[in-house]
């Protein structure tokens, strides 16, 4: 005869197997950190501490220039969370392709290994432009429009440098570039939007000066206008300021030059 169990006897051997699987999976995932003045950097088990360190003293000397040339700091300590695998890295960042070497979203940089960006040649300029996005995450939230925040990230992380102009771009607003961002979030068509959204910030610095160029975004505060900013910044009237933009970056991208 075969004896019947329990059901209550059971509960506690459930319960305990739920808990020993649930602290295994906590296990695999659990992080290291390392914290300085503006980063918390989490590492996940498997990534060597000495690429923590790296990634933790480059943020540190980025967030040291852009700060200073932005005119602006983080509001909050930023949280980095760097993994030990590409896969691990997308799945945790929601993305579906590793064309991304870092990705902010939310309040946190996600960073994939070290060795693979350091691989593709884009530690530097994925890190950098992620982090010029951390920062200008307020000037955004107060009326920037994401276009000009991610023209100065292209700008300022070189991320640009070597890449083929496209040929024949035919843009006449600024909006044109926000939809641009939306509609081509994936390459290769993204290669193509950060060039001439790279392009669009050496229009301002070639035509204003570095100074005036970055510290347009501190002026932004929540209330006053894109057009009215750009007046105060510029001293020039935003529909000009567009006209020549639009016929800078048809010069850029021409078939013929």
């Amino acid at each position: 005869m075969i004896p019947k169990i329990r059901v209550h006897a059971m509960v506690p051997l459930i319960i305990t197997l739920c808990a020993l699987l649930a602290g295994g999976a906590r296990a695999q995932d659990a992080f290291g950190t390392l914290s300085g003045a503006h980063f918390d950097v989490r590492y996940q088990r498997g990534v060597d501490v000495e690429d923590a360190r790296k990634v933790l003293d480059f943020l540190q000397a980025e967030y040291n220039a852009l700060s200073g040339d932005l005119g602006l700091d983080l509001r909050t300590k930023l949280e980095v969370r760097m993994y030990e695998s590409v896969g691990k890295f997308l799945s945790e960042s929601t993305h579906q392709r590793s064309w991304r070497g870092a990705f902010y979203t939310h309040g946190i940089l996600y960073l994939q290994p070290v060795s693979e960006l350091v691989t593709r040649n884009i530690f530097e300029k994925s890190i950098t432009y992620e982090l010029a996005l951390a920062i200008l995450e307020q000037s955004v939230q107060k009326g920037c429009p994401r276009w000009l925040a991610e023209s100065f990230a292209a700008y300022y992380s070189a991320e640009t440098a070597g890449m083929t102009p496209p040929l024949g771009a035919r843009l006449s607003a600024f909006s044109d570039l926000n939809q641009d961002i939306q509609q081509y979030p994936n390459p290769p068509q993204r290669d193509d939007v950060h060039f001439i959204l790279g392009a669009t910030m050496t229009f301002f610095v070639q035509k204003y000066g570095e100074k005036k160029a970055f510290h347009v975004f501190r002026n932004f505060d929540g209330m006053t206008g894109i057009d009215v900013v750009f007046k105060r910044v510029y001293n020039q009237d935003y529909t000009a300021i567009e006209k020549e933009w639009a016929k800078y970056i048809a010069s850029r991208t021409a078939s013929f030059k």
